[in-house]
């Protein structure tokens, strides 16, 4: 495949490993997924749901997803279901919206708690809003993180071992050099303090789709695609005062050869440790997902290729880490394996940290929904089940709405 030839004259290896090596290696043995069956959120929609977002603490899965209201604009809804049972009447987020609300983000905090954030309003004056659900589920009056001219979207939030809340999104900056940057938000004693914009390698040079993480000890991470002047590259930014102070802008593994760069997804691991997953492509329009890591804090493993498209392109990834015992993380990347349009919903892990992921990826989807029509997977997992939630139509056809399966994985024997 050309994509893979152009990144591996950039010097970049393999993350996954020899055939005949198996037997010798435990580390090569794959993990085992038992797909589940999915079940569709609401049952019978009238409407399109669309763009899901998902949170699970072992107990509770929370689905987070847009509902079009049937006159062009889309509602954030929130319901949830304890262990297998039932979702819970979905309820609206924001019901004084009277505009477009979209793109959804979600994390849980050690409390319980599951921080929101969207985008409110339509281009090119969206704003950044945010909402808290409790354990008991009061949800909170909707606050906006932004109020400007500009144009602000693809908000992320994580909320980090002390229930500090750190959001980033992408904004425009204002005349007299309008481009886009990456702009970063937290909380100190509950409290959201003022936006910062993070430096960017190249000013001038348009930065989106960020994605944000901490890892053990409470360092941020923030990764986005950037524009080089002929492709994005990935840029890593690192804080070790819990967001007060930002290092310098790292390239991390800036690919040759016109191979552009997007999507990053990041999990943090242990100390210095963060899992990272993102999309390439080359001039050609090949596509493939790309996983590594670091274990120092900035600088990372030569990437490894996971797959390359089998059905139109490979797009959205998503990533999600869980400790093992033995202090290894079992690691599993969830992409639309498909067009613009919808494709297959594909995992594939590794119980390594991510030094190896062995065999095949495993199709969540298959079965479930119309393979031209699954897009937007987002993944959370604990130790032996994964959450898996997309978009898509149901098998005998009707109206796309959220998707939900619990997959059980199982680990090689020690």
């Amino acid at each position: 495949m050309r994509l893979r030839l152009l990144l591996a004259l950039s010097g970049l290896l393999l993350l996954t490993a020899c055939p005949q090596d198996e037997e010798e290696d435990p580390a090569l043995e794959p993990v085992e997924f038992t797909p589940g069956v999915a079940v569709g959120e609401p049952a019978t929609p009238t409407n399109a749901a669309i763009e899901v977002a998902v949170a699970y603490d072992g107990t509770r899965t929370h689905l987070v997803y847009c509902q079009n209201d049937g006159a062009g604009d889309h509602d954030i809804m929130y319901t949830a279901r304890v262990g297998a049972g039932s979702f819970a009447l979905p309820a609206p987020v924001f019901p004084g919206s009277l505009v477009d609300s979209r793109e959804p983000h979600v994390c849980l905090d050690g409390a319980g708690t599951l921080h929101i954030v969207w985008e409110e309003g339509t281009s090119p004056n969206r704003e950044i809003y945010y909402a808290t659900i409790n354990a008991s589920g009061s949800i909170s009056a909707a606050t906006p993180l932004t109020a400007t001219t500009e144009d602000e979207a693809n908000p992320r939030v994580h909320v980090d071992s002390s229930n500090r809340v750190h959001v980033v999104w992408e904004g425009s900056t204002p005349p007299p050099t309008p481009t886009s940057s990456i702009f970063y938000r937290r909380t100190q004693a509950s409290v959201f303090l003022a936006a910062v914009v993070l430096p960017k390698a190249n000013g001038s040079q348009p930065a989106e789709m960020p994605d944000i993480c901490t890892d053990a000890g409470d360092r941020v991470y923030v990764v986005w695609s950037e524009l080089n002047g002929s492709a994005r590259n990935i840029r890593l930014l690192r804080s070790d005062d819990n967001g007060a102070n930002f290092g310098a802008t790292g390239n991390g593994f800036a690919a040759h050869g016109g191979v552009d760069l997007t999507q990053p997804r990041i999990a943090g691991g242990t100390d210095g440790e963060i899992f990272l997953v993102f999309i390439g492509q080359d001039s050609q329009g090949e596509r493939a997902v790309f996983a590594t890591f670091t274990r120092t804090g900035y600088t990372m493993a030569s990437p490894g290729q996971l797959s390359n498209n089998q059905t139109g392109g490979i797009r959205d990834p998503s990533i999600a880490v869980h400790e093992q015992d033995n202090g290894q993380f079992t690691v599993v990347v969830a992409w639309n394996d498909g067009g613009a349009t919808g494709g297959n919903i594909m995992v594939h892990a590794s119980h390594d940290s991510g030094e190896h992921y062995p065999d095949d990826p495993t199709d969540l989807s298959q079965g479930n929904t119309q393979p031209a029509s699954n897009r937007r997977p987002m993944i959370a997992m604990d130790d032996n089940e994964l959450i898996a939630a997309w978009d898509g139509q149901p098998q005998g056809g009707g109206v796309v709405r959220a998707w939900l399966s619990n997959s059980n994985y199982k680990l090689p024997k020690k």
